[in-house]
């Protein structure tokens, strides 16, 4: 019987191995860039094109290489950094496995050029699936430059698997965020298909995330800092009221290297409890220096998952760190010490008398008077269906709109539900429900060229993250066509100077975020993906609220307004917004 068991040729052996290293192009930056940084460079260039598909070269002036180093480099675990088991408890450096360059040559033609200070020529190497196509030595700077061209042309159902360029561009940018953010000491530039998306110089933390975030975040952040035997603590917390409806700015290092921990970023979050809403999360940005003998972070290949020796005792110090932060810092600056601008004081000159202090006052207001804005106006029916020609109150079957202030025909109770009543039925109505399905309806079936926007006093400049900031781009001709009116300015901001009617400046960031958001977590297989989506969260954030009082015109309106709806049940996002109560129902209650 012959053997079933037989070696794998190096080639397979190669790509398997590959597969664990290099999972997109955003690893092999990833890979590189940590390559550049133990290479003690002080200036590393990124240049990408088609997603990282095309090229992926990066460029560094560190320490380069000999002829023998460079054609060892892209043998397998051939490595400087370890020697011994032992050492792999002592880590200092970013790459120490000798997998990276191995596993990219397996699946990418890659070309290296390398030279040491001290020599007059420097080497180029180039591989194409792990063999050497050429060698020779060539006139070059020092330090080193790789170049990663067509990746996964040899594994074809890899590269088949790839996103879309958008999709993979935001990761390659999230790798390239969490690499600068912590090395503020080494400059940094990135081309995206020849377009200067970063360019950092050496700097401080604080100073690196404003130029990585945006200028907004000079006011934004606190400093964390504490220390003990088992960890120093370091970095930023964001102020509670920045606080986003994602993780995606939440930061952690150990010893220079990116880390992605749950346990230890619940004890951030839950510094922030009572201060912040529900489903809300804060941005950090924490480097933790600890002890290498008491962490391991040989359990993952990507090496961004960490085990802790006192992960307990760290837990607790973060959570007692971000605490103290809040408290210092944020208490301080909501007390406001200031002179009340209604009081009038004029210093006493010699010999004068004092007076009473005046104040200015409306002898008109009446606090107990109801509130009667809104964000959105909804009795007036013309203003969502004036191109439809529906007149909301001549469905006397559904709805009598008849009402005095002594025999409303509308009631809202606890402020989230309105109660009215047909021929045949008690209804009631999720006031929040009602308004997304109207909203809905208005956003997703209107005529683009009718929307009408309303111009801002003076334009909202806004810095999205980055990640946000390259959809946002692509985004644009889709958002303008809702009433937004959206210019890209050369610091990387956003001049907002026009928004739809139904929102303020505040709204129309907070809803730009939150689409951006949900665009980059699903995959959509429907026609009109974007146009959907759009209407989705601009229906949630503008909806009338939970706990919101509401006029008798304004329930009306809703109720009116629902009932010409194109589903008067359901809410756009599967909920139930009726009930309805017939007359058998209510003899049944009184039996």
């Amino acid at each position: 019987m012959p053997n079933l068991i037989k070696i794998l040729p190096p080639n397979i052996s190669n790509q398997i191995a590959a597969g664990e290293v290099v999972q997109r192009p955003a690893s092999v930056v990833k890979e590189l860039i940590e390559n550049a940084i133990d290479a003690k460079a002080t200036h590393i260039q990124l240049n990408i094109k088609d997603g990282g598909k095309t090229l992926i070269q990066v460029i560094d002036n560190g320490t380069g290489m000999n002829e023998e180093d460079a054609l060892i480099s892209f043998e397998r675990h051939a490595t400087s950094k370890i020697k011994t088991s032992e050492d792999l408890f002592h880590l200092t450096t970013m790459g120490f496995r000798g997998e990276a360059l191995a596993s990219i040559a397996a699946i990418a033609h890659v070309e290296m050029r390398t030279k040491q200070e001290n020599q007059e020529l420097g080497t180029l190497v180039e591989m194409e699936g792990n063999v050497c196509k050429n060698k020779t030595p060539i006139a070059c700077e020092k330090g080193t430059s790789i170049s990663v061209k067509n990746l996964f042309y040899n594994v074809p159902a890899r590269r088949n698997f790839l996103k879309t360029e958008q999709i993979e561009n935001n990761h390659i940018l999230e790798e390239f965020i969490r690499t600068a953010l912590i090395n503020n000491d080494i400059a940094f530039t990135y081309y995206n298909n020849g377009k200067l998306i970063h360019k950092l110089d050496k700097q401080n933390l604080k100073k690196r995330i404003i130029d990585l975030f945006g200028k907004a975040y000079n006011e934004r952040l606190l400093p964390i800092e504490e220390e003990i035997d088992a960890v120093k603590i370091s970095g930023f917390i964001i102020k509670a009221e920045y606080v986003k409806k994602n993780k995606s700015e939440q930061y952690f290092f150990v010893n220079n290297r990116y880390m992605r921990n749950t346990y230890l970023a619940n004890s951030i979050d839950r510094a922030y409890q009572g201060m912040i809403q529900e489903k809300t999360y804060p941005a950090f940005f924490i480097h933790l220096n600890v002890n290498p003998e008491n962490i391991d972070v040989n359990i993952h290949p990507t090496k961004t998952e960490i085990k802790f020796l006192d992960d307990k005792v760290i837990y607790a110090v973060l959570y007692a760190a971000a605490k103290k932060s809040l408290g210092q810092f944020t208490l301080i600056n909501q007390l406001d010490f200031s002179l009340d601008s209604s009081f009038e004081f004029t210093p006493l000159k010699k010999g004068e008398m004092p007076t009473m202090p005046r104040t200015n006052f409306n002898p008109d207001y009446n606090p107990f008077e109801k509130e009667t804005t809104n964000n959105i106006s909804y009795h007036k029916q013309e203003d969502i269906f004036e191109d439809k020609g529906v007149n909301i109150f001549t469905v006397e079957e559904s709805f009598n709109t008849n009402y005095s202030n002594n025999n409303p025909e509308v009631i809202q109770f606890l402020n989230k539900y309105i109660i009215t009543k047909t021929k045949n039925n008690i209804l009631i109505i999720n006031q929040e429900r009602a308004s997304q399905r109207i909203l809905y309806d208005k956003f997703s079936s209107m005529d683009f060229a009718d929307i009408s926007c309303q111009q801002l006093l003076f334009p909202y400049n806004h810095f999205f993250s980055p990640t946000h900031t390259t959809q946002l781009l692509e985004l644009l001709p889709d958002i303008r066509k809702y009433g937004f009116a959206i210019e890209y300015q050369k610091d990387g901001s956003f001049n907002i100077t026009a928004t739809p009617n139904e929102m303020n400046s505040d709204d129309a960031q907070i809803i730009l975020e939150d689409l951006l958001f949900e665009l980059n977590q699903t995959n959509f297989n429907s026609p009109s993906p974007k146009s959907q989506k759009i209407a989705l969260t601009m229906s949630k954030r503008l909806s009338i609220k939970e706990g919101k009082q509401l006029q008798d015109e304004e329930m009306l309106g809703i109720v009116g307004q629902l009932f010409s709806s194109s589903n008067c049940e359901i809410s756009p996002f599967g909920k139930k917004i009726l009930h309805k109560l017939d007359a058998q129902e209510i003899d049944n209650i009184f039996g």
